[in-house]
C-alpha cells in the first residue's frame, strides 16, 4: 500500500523515494561502510519535508549525508532514515548573488558561478564534497574559507520548518561554522556574495591551478576521506604525524598515505571502516605520546559505532 504524505498541492508517494538496505560504500569517498536501513534522495523542499514527516511519525532516527567525503560510515550501517542530499542541486543567480542547493558539489558550484560571470570561490577549487558539507565544516584552502563569502543559509529543522540565517564572517572559524555539531538540521540552500567579472578565463585558470596543486600532492590518487585531523594551533597535523614516523603505517587495508601523512587511504580496496578508525586512533595515540599534542579529527563517525 503506498505511503502518502499530503502537502498543499499534491500527494508525494514515498514508496518511490525510499530505498531499503542501500549499500553506502560505493558512494563513500573512501569506499567503506555498511548499509542504510532506509535511504532517500529528495529533489526539492516538499519531498524533503515529506521524508522528515514520515521519519518522525515512525520514530526513525534521521541521518543526513552529502558527498560522504569526510564521513566514516560504520561497517554495521546506519539505523533509521538516511537522507542523501546529492539530488538537491539546483542553482540560480540573483544579481551578484549565486544561490545553490546543498547537494551540489563545491567544485561544480565554482564552475557554474564562473559560467554566470561571478568569481570569488576559485581558491577552493578541487575541494571534494558538497556545498552543504563544506559550509557545515567551514571548508577552506589557500588562505580562505567558504564562510568568507557566504551571505545567507537556508536550513530545515527536523520538524519540517525552513529557516533563513544571514551569516556573518565572525561566526566562522577554522573548520567551524554556526552549524557545526548541530544534529537536527539540514542545510538546504546557500547564497554567496560574489564578484561580477568579465575575465572568467583568468578566474578559471586560478581554479585549475589550485586543483592541479592538490593533484600533485596526491589528494586524488587513492580513495580517502581527505585530511583526517585538523591542524592544531601554530602547527600542522601532517608534520606532527610525519615526525612520529607514521608515513605508510597500516591497519588492515587502511594505510597512512606515503604522499600526505594526514591522509588515510584505502590502499588495496579492501579496507573496512573499522580499519580506518583503528588506524586513526593509533595515529592520535602516537602523536600524543610523543609530542603531547591531542589531534582533533576532522571527520565524522556516522552510523552504528
Amino acid at each position: 500500500m503506498p505511503i502518502n504524505v499530503r502537502n498543499s498541492h499534491e500527494k508525494i508517494n514515498l514508496e518511490e523515494l525510499l530505498v531499503q538496505n542501500l549499500s553506502l560504500s560505493p558512494y563513500s569517498s573512501i569506499n567503506t561502510g555498511g548499509k542504510a536501513d532506509l535511504a532517500a534522495y529528495p529533489t526539492d523542499f516538499e519531498e524533503l519535508r515529506a521524508l522528515l514527516a514520515y521519519a518522525n511519525s515512525q520514530g526513525l532516527p534521521i541521518t543526513v549525508l552529502g558527498g560522504m567525503t569526510n564521513s566514516l560510515i560504520s561497517d554495521q550501517g546506519i539505523e533509521g532514515l538516511t537522507i542523501l542530499t546529492t539530488h538537491l542541486a539546483r542553482r540560480h543567480v540573483q544579481g551578484e548573488m549565486f544561490c545553490v542547493r546543498t547537494g551540489l558539489s563545491l567544485d561544480r558550484t565554482i564552475d557554474f558561478a564562473l559560467e554566470a560571470g561571478l568569481s570569488g570561490l576559485e581558491l577552493l577549487g578541487g575541494i571534494p564534497g558538497s556545498v552543504g558539507g563544506a559550509i557545515y565544516g567551514n571548508a577552506g584552502a589557500n588562505g580562505m574559507a567558504i564562510g568568507d563569502l557566504l551571505y545567507y543559509v537556508d536550513y530545515m529543522t527536523f520538524d519540517g520548518k525552513l529557516h533563513r540565517k544571514q551569516t556573518h564572517n565572525d561566526e566562522f572559524s577554522y573548520r567551524c561554522s554556526p552549524f557545526t555539531g548541530l544534529k537536527d538540521i539540514i542545510i538546504y540552500e546557500a547564497g554567496f556574495r560574489l564578484n561580477p567579472t568579465l575575465h572568467t578565463s583568468e578566474a578559471r585558470k586560478i581554479k585549475d591551478e589550485v586543483k592541479h596543486k592538490r593533484k600533485e600532492k596526491g589528494y586524488y590518487e587513492n580513495p580517502s576521506l581527505g585530511s583526517i585531523f585538523a591542524n592544531p594551533p601554530g602547527n600542522y597535523a601532517g608534520k606532527l604525524l610525519e615526525s612520529c614516523s607514521l608515513r605508510g603505517k597500516s591497519v588492515g587495508g587502511a594505510m597512512v598515505s606515503n604522499r600526505h601523512c594526514n591522509f588515510i587511504i584505502n590502499s588495496n580496496g579492501k579496507a573496512t571502516s573499522h580499519d580506518v578508525h583503528a588506524l586513526l586512533s593509533l595515529m592520535q595515540k602516537e602523536v600524543f605520546q610523543k609530542t603531547g599534542v591531542q589531534l582533533r579529527p576532522e571527520i565524522q563517525l556516522i552510523g552504528r559505532w
